[in-house]
C-alpha cells in the first residue's frame, strides 16, 4: 500500500534517524517531537497513527516496555531481520548481535528444538556493563 511522505512523517522518521538505539512510547515520541519541533511537531493523535503504520510497513520495530502492556519504537535497521538484539535492562540501549554470533545460537536452537526464531521480533534482555561504568552495584 502506498503512503505520503507526509511532513508528520518526515520528521518521526528524521527524530528516529538520530536516535536509532532509542526506544520511545508514543507519548514520549510526542514530546520529544514537541522539544524539537515546537509547534509545528504533529499532535499526539497524529503520532499514535502513524507509528503504528510505520511499524507494519517495518520502518520502525514495535516492542513491549518491560512488565507493561506499553509498547515501544524504535528505527527499524536495514538488517534488523538477519541478527538477534540485545537490551540493557539498566539503561535501556539496544544493540545488534554480530550476524555470525547471531547465526551460530540460532542454529543451536533450531538443531536441539527444532524451533525457528524469528531474529526480527527478537531481544535478549540483560545488563550491558553501563551500572559498572558508572561506579554503582549491580
Amino acid at each position: 500500500m502506498a503512503h505520503y511522505q507526509t511532513k508528520s512523517r518526515r520528521q518521526i522518521l528524521e527524530l528516529m534517524d538520530r536516535n536509532p538505539d532509542q526506544s520511545y512510547t508514543a507519548d514520549a515520541l510526542a514530546e520529544a517531537l514537541m522539544a524539537q519541533y515546537g509547534a509545528d511537531a504533529p499532535g499526539k493523535s497524529t503520532v499514535y497513527r502513524l507509528v503504528g503504520k510505520m511499524a507494519e510497513e517495518q520502518l520502525l520495530h514495535k516492542s513491549e516496555q518491560e512488565g507493561t502492556r506499553c509498547a515501544l519504537y524504535r528505527k527499524a535497521g536495514a538488517h534488523c531481520h538477519e541478527h538477534l538484539h540485545l537490551k540493557c535492562l539498566d539503561c535501556g540501549k539496544l544493540m545488534h548481535m554480530e550476524e555470525e554470533q547471531s547465526a551460530l545460537l540460532l542454529n543451536e536452537i533450531f538443531k536441539k528444538n527444532g524451533f525457528t526464531v524469528d531474529e526480527y521480533r527478537s531481544v535478549l534482555f540483560g545488563r550491558c556493563g553501563c551500572r559498572a561504568k558508572g561506579g554503582s552495584e549491580q
